[in-house]
């Protein structure tokens, strides 16, 4: 088969596929809704409390970047609460019994309050793994373990909002 053939089917494969989904109620996650308001514009109007400690900071910058990439709401609706709570766990250990590698297990559990209510809209958790290597330079060591932190809280910020959009999404529907 020619390329042109190819990519002729890959083309009729693909609005194949997306006829399809819109056939079976398929809604776009941050798109507008049949309500007329998206789910983007209620991530913008969550204020994040603040988050103890320096992960807790980070993980705060991480999501006010994802919900509201324009700046804080002028008039917030929600807010959310985040506590995080780390662990790590020995995940290569050599024959000396030395370890190796750890893995950074990073859990955040959230609550959604009404702003002027402080009902509990929404209650979930979210959790990274992130492995680092131990070297022989402790700097180098501490160094891998922060950027395993960035790699988890930026994970669970991500996991965060799309928890937060399908909270909305379906309250809409």
């Amino acid at each position: 088969m020619s390329w042109s053939r190819r990519r002729a089917a890959a083309l009729l494969a693909s609005a194949f596929a997306t006829a399809l989904a819109g056939a079976c109620g398929f809604r776009p996650l941050y798109g507008e809704t049949p309500a007329g308001t998206a789910a983007a514009a209620e991530l913008a109007s969550i204020e994040v409390g603040v988050i103890a400690d320096r992960p807790g900071q980070q993980l705060r910058s991480y999501l006010l970047e994802r919900l509201n990439p324009g700046g804080r709401p002028v008039d917030p609706r929600y807010r959310l609460v985040v506590n995080i709570a780390e662990s790590r766990q020995s995940f290569a250990v050599l024959a000396d019994d030395t370890v190796s590698r750890y893995n950074l297990i990073v859990v955040a559990s959230f609550l959604l309050l009404g702003a002027e209510s402080q009902d509990v809209l929404l209650e979930r958790s979210s959790r990274a793994t992130a492995s680092y290597n131990v070297l022989d330079d402790q700097y180098a060591t501490l160094s891998s373990e922060r950027t395993a932190r960035e790699r988890a809280l930026e994970a669970i910020s991500n996991d965060i909002r799309t928890q937060l959009a399908l909270y909305f999404q379906r309250s809409d529907a």
